[in-house]
């Protein structure tokens, strides 16, 4: 039996039971089983309230009826409005109609004839769904049918059919969409596209979550004029402080297609790995040790660059770059020292192999930290490398370096004047061993060389403050003297013959990495001027001077600026003069405005260098620029162009229009981009797209592009 809890301003009834019905009202008439409530009656049960004009209980039945303006909220999940309401407490029915509900969570109401709810499954009639104001809204969803589980949070949608200011655009025979964000298994909303010369575009995605702790996508796709694939991802936490995941993909062109084109090759396929954990010793080990540890993974490897350009229909998204790194560190730091272990390995995208790239597998590093002796007059520190260089046709060896700086410090002048003594001693050792598969047939006998060499720095802080502003300059000047250095072996053979210079291509200095030594003379002088604790312009500018057996050579002199102008304008320059072919060399600037309505920025990056004695130039421009016209419109374009080469890049111009429950773009993007192809001439496509972006908040969205290239 249940509980009836039953008030007005007459008088009160109570009935003992499980459950509690607690009825409210002004105004209330008893016959035999059934009590009536009029004057703003109100009903509670379990996490429910109930409201209407008139609410009658039948406890004999425990039915409730709610007659007039009936309100009936759940807690956290909806609010449902009709103008009848019929609930059979205890077999967990009701009946409503009209039917409209609004999910709290997420904002999307429903609106139907009626509804039958049976426990936590409610079945609707055809009806309306949307996320706008229910009384215009910009865009809705007709369905014959649907239902909601109110304890999965998800509904479901038959004969969907997608309105958008009462123009149909869509229709789909079944849509199935999450009221809360608990991951689940299930379809992600699709991507489509056409393309001239690719055909109709279609990627699926199909998302598995069994556990909380990892998670997969796979995302199936299709070009009719080019070829299919399918790309994967993998993602799992497994431990506290761990994460990673594991992508591949696989696609296969049409012959036809990859004829066309004179595609490298007919199959594109590759893998990622990314792991990060912050604690392996105490995790993995049970290590109680003071330290921390850590482990990063990094990996890739693809047999060409399409692998990259297929992953998704938007290939202006993807970071492309003809070298390919991977990495794997791991490491232990404690108070005082630092050990770690690091492997490189690079792919190049546009060489036909990759047999002789040299490779670190592995590289061992200590380091005892900064040691501070005699009231911090006197620090040292240190260093060691081993490094294994690697790869499968060609010389192999195996390198390492030792350094120990030590230095005298002090501060004179009532602290206006640092200076400071630091001797630095370094030592590199190699070796070098064979290669059976190798078409290298020299031998190189090992080799060692030693040097120390003593540096006198000289520098000051000086701060003057004024009301409103401060002002920070720091001179520096400091002189290293070349002192003694030690050749034997490969490192005495080659620095004696003069062959190994900067530049050379003889295979036998592919592991000579000395300079030539040299005493220098560096001046640094640093700007900084500080607003408030903020920093609004700071200017660094260096020369180097390097005096050798061959007479004296002025080094590149270096200036680095930044500058906030105001809130809206911030200016960026950094260049670089070369005395000796009476140039600047290396050039970059970048000039922005953003005030909240209008954020533009231009920049350059400019360079002339010389690689074996040719001058190498580059030249390249990129500008940006947004509008936000008011709350709802946002424009914006894109542009970068390649002076040197007077190829345009990539160009993009468009809109966003943007409400509370509806994102719409428009955009059109030209874009060049990399290929592997048979005729190394040939290795760039340009592409031209337009995207249309939608998205019906909070439900999600889609893009559809269609791409011109030919």
């Amino acid at each position: 039996m249940r509980k009836f809890y039953w008030l007005s301003l007459i008088t009160s009834t109570v009935l003992l039971g499980n459950d509690r019905v607690e009825l409210f009202g002004t105004i209330v008439d008893t016959n035999g089983s059934v009590a009536t409530a009029t004057g703003n009656p109100v009903a509670v049960y379990q996490d429910q309230i109930l409201s209407a004009d008139e609410l009658t209980y039948d406890h004999n039945k425990s039915v409730v009826e709610a007659k007039g303006s009936v309100n009936i909220f759940k807690a956290q999940q909806y609010h449902v409005i009709s103008e009848y309401s019929r609930a059979d407490l205890l077999n967990e029915t009701r009946y409503s109609k009209p039917y409209y509900m609004l999910s709290q969570d997420s904002g999307v109401w429903m609106s139907t004839d009626e509804a039958q709810t049976c426990k936590n499954e409610i079945d609707l009639a055809s009806g309306t769904l949307s996320g706008c104001d229910s009384n215009t809204p910009l865009w809705k969803i007709r369905f014959s049918s649907a239902d909601y589980d109110t304890e999965e949070m998800w509904v479901n949608l038959y004969n969907a059919r997608l309105e958008i200011k009462d123009i149909p655009l869509f229709y789909l025979p079944y849509f199935g969409y999450p009221t809360d964000t608990t991951r689940r298994t299930g379809l992600l909303l699709p991507s489509f596209g056409w393309s001239n010369s690719e055909g109709f575009y279609y990627q699926q995605p199909i998302y598995f979550a069994p556990q909380n702790w990892w998670d997969a996508e796979f995302r199936p796709q299709i070009r009719t004029s080019r070829g299919s694939g399918i790309y994967t991802d993998f993602r799992f936490i497994d431990t506290p402080s761990s994460q990673g995941s594991i992508s591949m993909g696989y696609f296969k062109e049409q012959a036809q297609y990859a004829a066309e084109y004179d595609l490298a090759h007919i199959k594109h396929y590759g893998y990622d790995v990314k792991y990060r954990h912050t604690a392996p010793l105490k995790e993995w080990f049970d290590l109680n040790l003071e330290g921390e540890s850590g482990l990063y993974v990094d990996g890739s490897w693809m047999n060409d660059v399409d692998y990259l350009n297929l992953q998704h229909s938007d290939e202006t998204q993807n970071v492309i770059n003809n070298q390919v790194m991977s990495r794997i560190n791991t490491y232990y730091s404690s108070e005082d020292n630092y050990v770690g272990a690091y492997l490189k390995h690079y792919q190049y995208l546009d060489q036909p192999s990759n047999a002789q790239t040299i490779q670190t597998l592995p590289s061992l590093h200590y380091h005892r930290y900064l040691e501070n002796l005699l009231d911090d007059h006197f620090l040292i520190s240190a260093d060691a490398m081993a490094t294994n260089f690697y790869r499968p046709d060609g010389k192999r060896a195996v390198e390492a370096d030792f350094t120990i700086p030590m230095t005298l410090q002090t501060a004179l002048f009532d602290e206006y004047l640092d200076v400071s003594y630091t001797a630095n001693a370094t030592s590199k050792v190699i070796g070098f061993y064979g290669n059976p598969k190798s078409t290298d047939t020299d031998s190189y006998e090992k080799g060692l060389y030693a040097q120390l060499d003593h540096t006198l720095s000289l520098s000051s802080t000086l701060v003057r403050p004024y009301e409103t502003l401060t002002h920070v300059i720091a001179p520096s000047v400091s002189y290293t003297l070349a002192g003694n250095r030690y050749y034997d072996g490969y490192y005495k053979t080659y620095h004696s013959n003069g062959e190994c210079i900067v530049g050379s291509t003889n295979p036998a200095c592919e592991y000579y990495t000395l300079n030539e030594p040299s005493d220098t003379l560096s001046l640094g002088l640093n700007n900084y001027l500080f607003e408030g604790g903020k920093q609004l312009f700071v200017d660094r500018l260096s020369q180097n001077f390097r005096y050798d057996d061959q007479g004296s050579y002025y080094g590149e002199l270096q200036n680095e600026l930044e500058w906030t102008i105001g809130k809206a304008i911030s200016i960026y320059n950094q260049t670089a003069y070369n005395h000796d072919r009476n140039r600047v060399t290396k050039e970059q600037n970048t000039l922005r405005y953003n005030d909240g309505i209008v954020n533009a920025g231009v920049s350059h990056y400019y360079t002339d260098e010389l690689r074996n004695n040719t001058p190498v130039y580059a030249s390249y421009w990129n500008a940006d620029a947004a509008y936000q016209y008011n709350q709802h419109y946002r424009f914006f374009t894109i542009l970068a162009y390649d002076y040197r080469e007077d190829l345009l890049k990539r160009s993009e111009i468009g809109f966003l229009y943007s409400q509370r429950c509806l994102d719409f773009g428009i955009r059109y993007v030209q874009n060049r981009r990399p290929v592997l192809t048979n005729n190394v001439n040939n290795n760039s496509v340009d592409d031209s797209y337009i995207f249309f972006t939608i998205i019906l908040k909070p439900i999600g969205g889609s893009e559809f592009n269609y791409k011109m290239t030919k």
